[in-house]
């Protein structure tokens, strides 16, 4: 039987709500890495939070973990890591974020469209009218030693459905565009929805560090993950499902459940 995705989700949820209640997320911890991946912060796009939630989040995480930059998920360590990455690049991440990254020190990596930094009319989904940084906010970000600026396409498409010849473009093209525009090197990237088939994991391996998705996947990050595809929990959910996900318990029963779904 093929369970749909909505109803995986609900069924993990359910569970989430269980475990983090009756404490059983707390009864191993083993250290496993974990990365967390938001959206809009304040400004009401796509899966918004407040600035205050994030603000809770991080003071939470700084106390229980080591809050660490990107690269330094895949090492290992005596206490487990969390690594903050935040999609799309809008401007309530120079706004609301970075004067909280700032507050309590914590690093923190930016994904963004190449489009949108050109085009200021530009938005990736109908859905939202979307306002991004400017050139002049992203070079700021640039010299900032808390913010990595990584690259999220050229337009932002699915790219597991795109032909193999476009797929330079949106990738290895969109990081020269940004390296070129912010006279830096871009070395990171993020899939677009989660999305990818082989031949763009190749690509962004023989183009950039690191790359990263996000589509709810619970595997370890482990020193041999691979670089070019770390998986990411949604820190935009509730918070005790967010705590539950970044339990090693969330992670041994999601790989259990994963054999058999």
């Amino acid at each position: 039987m093929v369970l749909s995705e909505q109803t995986m989700l609900r069924g993990w949820r359910a569970l989430a709500f269980a475990g983090h209640y009756s404490r059983v997320e707390a009864l191993t911890d083993d250290g496993l890495n974990k990365v967390l991946r938001y959206h809009a912060v304040g400004s009401g796009f796509y899966d918004n939070i407040d600035p205050e939630r994030l603000r809770r989040d991080v003071e939470y995480l700084d106390a229980h973990y080591e809050l660490v930059d990107l690269p330094e998920v895949l090492e290992s360590s005596e206490q487990k890591r969390i690594a903050l990455t935040f999609d799309d690049g809008y401007r309530d991440f120079y706004r609301n974020v970075v004067p909280i990254l700032r507050e309590y020190e914590v690093p923190a990596t930016v994904f963004v469209i190449a489009d949108a930094v050109e085009d200021r009319s530009y938005s990736h989904t109908e859905q939202f009218d979307c306002e991004y940084m400017t050139r002049e906010e992203l070079d700021e970000l640039v010299d900032e030693e808390l913010v990595t600026v990584g690259n999220h396409t050229r337009s932002h498409p699915r790219l597991g459905e795109l032909p193999h010849e476009d797929l330079e473009d949106e990738i290895a093209g969109a990081q020269r565009r940004l390296g070129s525009l912010l006279d830096t090197e871009i070395r990171r990237f993020c899939y677009p929805y989660g999305s990818f088939g082989e031949r763009a994991v190749e690509l962004v391996g023989e183009t950039h560090d690191f790359g990263v998705f996000g589509r709810g996947r619970r595997e370890p990050i482990t020193q041999s993950t691979d670089p070019a595809a770390i998986p990411r929990i949604n820190g935009a959910n509730p918070f005790w499902e967010v705590r539950w996900d970044l339990s090693d318990t969330a992670t041994a029963v999601g790989m259990t459940l994963d054999r058999f779904v």
